[in-house]
């Protein structure tokens, strides 16, 4: 078994379903801390929490363990319909997703957003459109954190205003 491999895809797909950190370690009844040691490759997963990872991303162990996965940019909206029937999940995956993956798996194939740059509104429409509530500020702070990423530029039609746009 290759254990880093499979702590790789676990979190390559935690990362696809857009639950946070803290709803994942609930998932696989761990604390928050032990799953970031996990993450920052200072501890190991269990084979239980191993076998609930498979179990909730519905994928066998061979294939988390055989090569780095291939994860479709839809798998979160999978995963909720295959999880529609079974409250311990459905419960979970029904919440808002992290803010990064708001921003990396649907603001970040908004076309707008891509070429002409949107402002915080828009972007928080866009969010709620899903059916994601984030408050302005929050998003703002996002668009801040990601600037690695995102460019901010003035907007032209509202003095001190910004837009939002890929780098």
């Amino acid at each position: 078994m290759n254990k880093e491999l499979i702590r790789k895809n676990i979190f390559k797909l935690l990362d696809y379903s857009g639950l946070t950190d803290l709803a994942f370690a609930n998932v696989l009844d761990l604390s928050e801390k032990q799953l970031r040691l996990i993450k920052n490759e200072s501890a190991e997963f269990s084979i239980d929490d191993i076998n609930k990872a498979c179990d909730f991303f519905r994928k066998s162990i061979s294939s988390i363990n055989n090569k780095e996965i291939e994860v479709d940019r839809k798998f979160r909206d999978k995963l909720i319909t295959q999880h529609k029937n079974n409250p311990e999940y459905s419960i979970i995956l029904e919440k808002r997703p992290s803010i990064t993956y708001a921003i990396n798996f649907e603001l970040f194939h908004n076309e707008k957003f891509a070429t002409e740059g949107i402002g915080i509104g828009s972007i928080k429409a866009l969010f709620e459109d899903r059916g994601w509530k984030f408050s302005s500020g929050y998003i703002s702070t996002a668009m801040d954190r990601n600037s690695d990423r995102i460019k901010r530029i003035p907007n032209p039609e509202r003095a001190g205003w910004y837009l939002y746009k890929l780098r």
